[in-house]
């Protein structure tokens, strides 16, 4: 048909619908966030926790958010640039950053979760009662049941991971940091079949049986137990030389035997070896997760000397650090433009009085 008339008039137009603006930018998955915010009815205005992971180029950030219908706030938030206060200076948004960043802010949350609790007179310890893995295994567990078996009669803090747009596959550093932060003392549902492993080998097949007559299975219940026998026992050993940094070691000591090599590869990591006092990555990452479960606080900023500064005689005037003079008027409150407002109301008044 290639005479059809395209009606887009007035009418048409009126009827469009844009997509929300995030959506428009390609920034947010709605249909991701609608599933990860939605509640009951009767749980009206209860947080519903996310545990968020984003990365960037240059670090990679963790924040702990709920929603609400004004938008979105911030619980607690960590990012891999606090790790150069411990000693890590390169290497910032690798699989190893990630889960020291997840460490971090779960450390965090817990310690934030005691100060708010004191004011409450609240008498759980969080920060030490759920510090259940003194030093990572690489190998996975289940949250609650780690819990029942160390009797413990609290809840934990319970978050859903918020992926973004990252695709969920096999080792991605998203799941670094969410395994730090279970790690850390927070619950986040997972599944271990995310985390890296080795290659499961195919088991050998066995011979099916005929089946009884009346007796049909179904052929999705066939395919989930072939899955089943082809899938292997989790083993957490590659996941800790992932978290310890062990696969950048690796690479490291090849690239050292080269005889072409060139001085400015890995000059970072040698960089931030020297100066941390480490042989290795990790024990340098060893040192860091025991920093930071002893003290998940942000550093505090130091005060910077302030260059330009105010005459004595006159404040609206400023001196630069060269000596150079010039005019910046102080900022006035509300109250004093009323004032100056009012005194010259009334001057004028007293002058057409005269």
């Amino acid at each position: 048909m290639p005479f059809v008339k395209v009606q887009k008039n007035n009418v048409y137009s009126k009827r469009f619908q844009v997509h929300f603006r995030r959506r428009r930018l390609g920034k947010t998955d709605y249909y991701q966030r609608k599933r990860l915010i939605l509640q009951r009815k009767n749980k009206y205005n209860t947080a519903k926790w996310r545990f968020v992971v984003r990365r960037t180029n240059q670090k990679i950030i963790c924040q702990v958010v709920w929603s609400t219908i004004e938008g979105d706030k911030v619980k607690c938030q960590a990012d891999s640039s606090e790790l150069k206060k411990w000693g890590v200076t390169a290497g910032l948004t690798n699989f190893s950053a990630a889960y020291a960043t997840g460490l971090l802010t779960s450390r965090r949350l817990l310690k934030t979760l005691d100060k708010e609790n004191k004011t409450e007179d609240y008498t759980p310890d969080y920060f030490n009662i759920f510090n259940l893995v003194k030093e990572t295994d690489g190998n996975d567990f289940n949250f609650q049941q780690l819990c029942d078996q160390k009797e413990i009669g609290y809840k934990p803090f319970t978050c859903y991971l918020d992926l973004g747009l990252v695709r969920a596959t096999r080792g991605n550093r998203v799941f670094a940091a969410m395994k730090g932060a279970i790690d850390g003392g927070i619950n986040i549902p997972h599944k271990s079949k995310i985390f890296p492993q080795k290659k499961a080998g195919k088991k050998k097949a066995v011979a099916a049986q005929p089946a009884k007559k009346g007796k049909k299975e179904d052929k999705k219940v066939e395919e989930k137990k072939k899955k089943e026998e082809d899938e292997e026992e989790f083993d957490g050993s590659v996941l800790r030389d992932r978290i310890f940094g062990k696969h950048v070691q690796a690479w490291m000591d090849q690239y050292e035997k080269k005889k072409d090599r060139q001085d400015y590869q890995f000059s970072q990591w040698k960089k931030c070896l020297q100066t941390s006092g480490c042989k290795d990555i990790e024990s340098l990452y060893k040192k860091v997760h025991a920093e930071i479960r002893k003290n998940p606080d942000r550093a505090e900023k130091k005060k910077e000397e302030l260059k330009y500064k105010r005459k004595e005689g006159d404040k609206n005037i400023v001196i630069a650090p060269n000596g150079k003079e010039f005019r910046r008027d102080v900022k006035l409150t509300i109250q004093q433009r009323k004032l100056r407002v009012a005194d010259k109301i009334q001057k004028f008044a007293e002058s057409r009085k005269k």
